[in-house]
């Protein structure tokens, strides 16, 4: 009698360079410099000088060193305070848009950071047409492709294993491709409204049927789906517009992603992601980004796509009224909480550790979860695994504090690089989960407790039981929103301390 051992995962490390007593590596050579600054001081000036300067740089640090609720140190957490102290202020925390709202140009724009995207529908080199996503601020072009997978609930578990190693072997592609600059698989939950069940019930009934089966078939129909669970999979890679930092036009830039997609799209297949992955367009997009804004709409849209669609451009998919609170964001007739991963999954998981979170429920209109990638190139797989690894021998070696710690990083770090030599990839990764409820209050300037109280509660349990470290996005859950939809939106190329620097300290 054989027994099959059941693959954990782990062997995940958060970026950043650690220096000695636990601390960020910056953070310990900003205490040398401070530390050198005293003792300059007390020598070379009166020593009350130099006690002063000491105490003012433990003044200014500490609040850098200090960790409150979710990792976050109190300069961030102070930091989120008053930015949203100042936009509620000054109103720029809520937006009006249309015709009648406070937009330039009229229009129903997506708002925040995708408020300049753009979309446009092409053609692969095999005749497939696909939509390009473009954010001209950081000279990104995302394409969306729509996948069905089938779930592991009959799937042997050797099946299980080889399309999760296929999986990774997928993402160490992108970081060997040129150009892509981060990825992401968005699982979407809602309930169904039976409009497309139905449709399949009655399409293939003839005119000429008998009135008994015409009968039974509407009967069929008239309770056929309604309120079961409705499952989309969207998987969005992004390419970057630059070669060695100068911008290309945008017809080479699509010109190229049309040759590698249909590569890409193959590359799916053995995945789990289903036999049939197609690119979505622009059509496409914009009826799924109008609905995530405004679920209530979710069965008219439906209805129009069936028909002869619903004639939506991409400069209508925006909220026409949104708000963003401390811990939620209101958006036309719904309110959403935005979480984002805070921190490293505690001890090691399996395969079968997010299926919960991905699960319908029905306490929310919809749920969403994204994960969110970013490949480290080749290129430069060897000399981060190369620095993390001695920062770590440095760090198990002469510190003094957390040695078990210390060590157990060293021999994660040891497994690491001997996994990249032997081919695998580095890859940067997040999480962004998203539970829509209705606004039942009907006031659009605040919601009432009852509806953000389900999805509170059910994100809690669900993280809990997958060991996932959730933290709210407080005063940017509008940014955290639009990163959880397929768009690419690669949330380090739009923060103020570029990426290009933040990534030279991974």
């Amino acid at each position: 009698m054989s027994t099959t051992t059941r693959i954990r995962y782990g062997n995940l490390t958060a970026p950043g360079m650690q220096g000695l007593f636990g601390i960020p590596l910056p953070l310990f050579l900003a205490s040398l410099a401070a530390l050198v600054i005293t003792l300059f001081l007390f020598v070379l000036a009166e020593w009350w000088v130099g006690l002063l300067a000491g105490v003012v740089c433990a003044v200014l640090m500490a609040p850098a060193a200090i960790r409150v609720r979710h990792g976050r140190t109190l300069y961030q957490r102070l930091g989120l305070g008053l930015a949203g102290r100042r936009a509620r202020a000054s109103g720029a925390n809520r937006l009006v848009a249309g015709p009648a709202g406070r937009t330039a140009d009229g229009t129903f724009r997506l708002p925040g950071i995708a408020a300049q995207s753009e979309v446009s529908d092409h053609l692969t080199a095999f005749g497939l047409p696909f939509a390009v996503v473009r954010i001209p601020s950081t000279d990104h072009y995302s394409v969306v492709l729509e996948a069905h997978p089938t779930g592991n609930d009959v799937v042997d578990q050797q099946v299980v294993d080889s399309q999760v190693a296929q999986w990774a072997a997928w993402l160490t592609l992108l970081g060997q491709e040129d150009g892509i600059v981060g990825a992401s698989v968005t699982v979407e939950t809602s309930v169904d409204s039976g409009l497309r069940l139905r449709r399949s019930v009655l399409t293939p009934v003839h005119d000429e049927a008998s009135e008994f089966g015409k009968a039974v078939a509407g009967e069929v129909a008239g309770g056929f789906g309604a309120s079961m669970p409705a499952i989309s999979t969207r998987v969005t890679i992004t390419f970057s517009g630059k070669v060695e930092g100068k911008s290309r036009p945008k017809a080479a830039v699509v010109e190229d992603i049309a040759n590698r997609l249909p590569e890409l799209m193959d590359g799916l297949g053995a995945t789990g992601a289903g036999s049939h992955v197609r690119p979505s367009t622009s059509q496409d997009l914009t009826d799924y980004v109008r609905t995530a804004y405004d679920p209530s709409v979710a069965a008219d849209i439906e209805r129009a796509r069936a028909g002869e669609g619903t004639g939506l451009s991409w400069h209508d998919a925006g909220p026409a009224f949104h708000e963003v609170a401390f811990d939620h964001y209101l958006h036309d007739r719904a309110v959403s909480m935005v979480w984002t991963l805070g921190g490293l999954p505690r001890g090691t998981f399996y395969d079968t550790s997010l299926k919960q979170m991905l699960s319908p429920d029905k306490r929310v209109a919809r749920k969403r979860v994204t994960l969110l990638y970013r490949p480290i190139p080749a290129s430069r797989t060897s000399s981060v695994v190369d620095r993390r690894e001695r920062n770590a021998t440095m760090v198990s070696t002469t510190g003094r504090t957390k040695r078990g710690a210390n060590t157990a990083a060293a021999r994660a770090s040891q497994q690491t690089a001997d996994e990249e030599a032997a081919g695998a990839g580095l890859v940067l990764f997040g999480m962004v989960v998203t539970a829509t409820a209705l606004n039942s209050s009907g006031d659009l300037s605040r919601a009432t407790a009852e509806d953000l109280k389900g999805a509170r509660q059910m994100i809690t349990s669900q993280s809990a039981k997958a060991r996932l470290r959730l933290r709210v996005a407080l005063n940017s859950s509008d940014s955290a929103f639009v990163a959880g939809l397929p768009l690419g939106i690669v949330l380090p190329e739009h923060t103020r301390v570029p990426a290009s620097l933040t990534d030279g300290l991974i």
